[in-house]
């Protein structure tokens, strides 16, 4: 009798000291991640993070390219969406794509331009801008890598770059 209740008291003392044992570990909370940040918001997060710009500059994304400087089908969607972003963040004074690429052609330019700074400063006059963000995009398997700077007019120097991998559906 001795021995049994010897017995059940050190199971009763091992369980307190290791519940998850014997009851599981249900009282616990479960430790989650935080959800992963879509591409383009991670872009536009990148894009205006502090640091080299210390007020509100003018800019407007530009269609993003393959690398080669032909269209890319996805180029036109991905700087839509990632000047909705860049507005969201509220670090810039955005500029709309739409309308401002009506003006563009008046001057025979286009957001869907040859890219050389030549090019990009002319844009930069005729929309009186500070900074320009440019981008290429690269197919990858289920995906493109997009990859994007944010160039100063003036200097033609890149302030920021960032490159992200966003899925595309077939």
């Amino acid at each position: 009798m001795k021995f049994g209740f010897r017995l059940l008291f050190a199971i009763g003392l091992f369980a307190s000291f290791f519940p998850g044992c014997f009851f599981g570990d249900d009282d616990k909370p479960i430790r989650t991640l935080p959800p992963p940040i879509p591409p383009l918001e991670k872009l536009a997060n990148s894009l205006s993070e502090g640091g080299v710009i210390s007020q509100r500059k003018r800019l407007i994304v530009l269609t993003f390219t393959n690398g080669d400087g032909s269209k890319n089908p996805y180029g036109q969607i991905l700087a839509e969406k990632l000047t909705t972003e860049l507005v969201k963040k509220d670090k810039y004074l955005v500029l709309d794509r739409m309308v401002h690429e009506r003006i563009l052609k008046e001057k025979d330019l286009g957001l869907e331009t040859d890219q050389n700074m030549a090019t990009l400063r002319k844009i930069g006059e005729v929309l009186k801008l500070d900074v320009i963000v440019t981008g290429i995009v690269s197919g990858y398997q289920d995906g493109v890598y997009v990859n994007s700077r944010l160039i100063e007019i003036k200097s033609g120097l890149i302030l920021k770059a960032e490159e992200v991998f966003v899925p595309i559906d077939g």
